[in-house]
């Protein structure tokens, strides 16, 4: 398992509204890095072991469920400052905001990153982090 990501920087996943059907992503090098610094530290020994588990009480060992996984999410980003109430799903908007921003709103590009099946998905994350319904309202209170 560990090989295979540092040697291909790729990680297979299942793909959100997918069912079981399998998406390679690639990974930057810090994430390569993160995770194999990660299974090494948590001595996985199989590649069909979950890579993140229950570390306390009785289900020690066993998968993380989705609730766990938004807790840590929410707790890591209140450490880091943020204030608002966050899950895995704000930090996915939040990337692909970012990305937009970065790439000049390049939603083709954003498309692969975020892997929406349709563009338009990404149009709306477009539309909302550019605020073209402000911009607009305030263009025709101009004319009044």
């Amino acid at each position: 398992m560990r090989s295979l990501i540092a040697k291909e920087k790729t990680l297979a996943i299942l793909g959100k509204g997918k069912g079981s059907q399998k998406e390679i992503l690639d990974l930057s090098d810090r994430t390569v890095d993160a995770i194999s610094f990660w299974i090494k530290a948590s001595k996985k020994k199989r590649g069909l072991d979950p890579l993140f588990t229950v570390l306390a009480y009785y289900k020690n060992g066993a998968r993380l469920t989705g609730e766990a996984i938004r807790r840590l999410v929410d707790g890591l980003c209140k450490q880091a400052g943020i204030t608002k109430k966050m899950s895995p799903h704000r930090v996915r908007h939040s990337a692909i905001t970012t990305v937009l921003d970065l790439n000049n709103g390049n939603y083709r590009a954003t498309q692969r990153f975020s892997r929406h099946a349709q563009v338009q998905t990404v149009l709306k994350y477009n539309d909302n982090r550019q605020r073209l319904q402000k911009q607009m309202s305030d263009s025709i209170s101009e004319l009044i």
